[in-house]
């Protein structure tokens, strides 16, 4: 189950955090000083916490402890990015029709939504193939797009895309 922008389970925050600080689970293991699949099974949500290893994950990934444990996501700290219709409508198209992007930003958003929704993409002879994920990649795909994206714009996009995959 995935939660709102702001707010969500303690392994999900803890995976965007790290993936904010680029670690690897196995650095961030190491820098907390516990096992790496104790760790994996904290973002899986499979384990409990301590305060002992909240803190020690929190001075690893140089964040208040409290932070983590409220469940403040990463972009929940910063000003959320803004979209010009423009660059929703290159997003959009870039999704559903394999159109080529300059900008970092919106090619990651691309690739997150693909992720999401399993979409055609083109292959090495010009056409498109179905491309489907597991459920795990789906659901960590959705959580980041949650936490790159406000609300608005997450919903906007989902239906610009709709809107063109409706017209192909």
């Amino acid at each position: 189950m995935i939660h709102s922008i702001n707010r969500g389970p303690f392994g999900q925050v803890l995976y965007l955090w790290r993936l904010e600080r680029g670690l690897t689970q196995e650095e961030l293991a190491r820098r907390a000083r516990i096992p790496r699949p104790n760790l994996s099974a904290i973002e899986r949500g499979k384990r409990e916490v301590t305060l002992k290893t909240l803190r020690a994950l929190a001075v690893a990934l140089n964040v208040r402890p409290g932070i983590l444990a409220d469940g403040a996501f990463p972009a929940s700290e910063k000003k959320p990015p803004s979209f010009s219709r423009q660059a929703l409508e290159r997003i959009a198209d870039a999704v559903v029709r394999g159109r080529v992007l300059h900008s970092k930003k919106e090619c990651a958003l691309v690739d997150l939504i693909r992720g999401v929704v399993g979409h055609r993409l083109p292959n090495s002879k010009g056409s498109f193939e179905q491309v489907h994920h597991g459920k795990r990649f789906v659901e960590r795909a959705w959580l980041l797009l949650e936490s790159k994206c406000p609300p608005a714009v997450l919903k906007s996009l989902l239906q610009r895309v709709a809107d063109r995959e409706l017209s192909e």
